[in-house]
């Protein structure tokens, strides 16, 4: 499966926000060259808001969240990424590995917050007009 098919990235305009859609199971490889298309997407649009469907997402492994945080999370704060909304894993393993990264963050720098679906995660970002 390729990363394109692994996750859905597009831009909704009206947030403004990139929005990412997971499916299934992705490698390390997957996930990770995933992740880098949604940062160019964040530069490119010079998003400051992500919209994030990890609902069906199976799990991201340990090295991974290491990745994210040390690595992807960094380079997104720096490309002006302020607030992240996330539709809940289903897949236990999956929403705590997504708890672990998100209890590391500064909330100083990275707002983070868990929605049951994706009109809510979107509401919650369309109502902040400060970032």
């Amino acid at each position: 499966m390729a990363d394109a098919d692994v996750c859905a990235i597009r831009y909704d305009a009206e947030v403004p926000c990139v929005v990412m859609v997971w499916q299934g199971y992705a490698t390390s490889a997957e996930f990770r060259a995933a992740n880098e298309r949604v940062l160019a997407a964040l530069h490119n649009h010079r998003a400051r808001r992500l919209l994030g469907d990890v609902s069906r997402f199976v799990l991201i492994g340990a090295t991974d969240q290491t990745w994210l945080n040390d690595n992807w999370i960094p380079r997104a704060i720096d490309a002006g990424l302020r607030r992240v909304a996330l539709v809940q894993p289903t897949y236990y393993f999956n929403k705590v590995a997504v708890e672990n990264v998100g209890s590391r963050l500064d909330a100083t720098r990275l707002q983070l917050s868990f929605f049951g679906d994706m009109a809510g995660a979107r509401d919650w970002l369309m109502g902040d007009t400060s970032n």
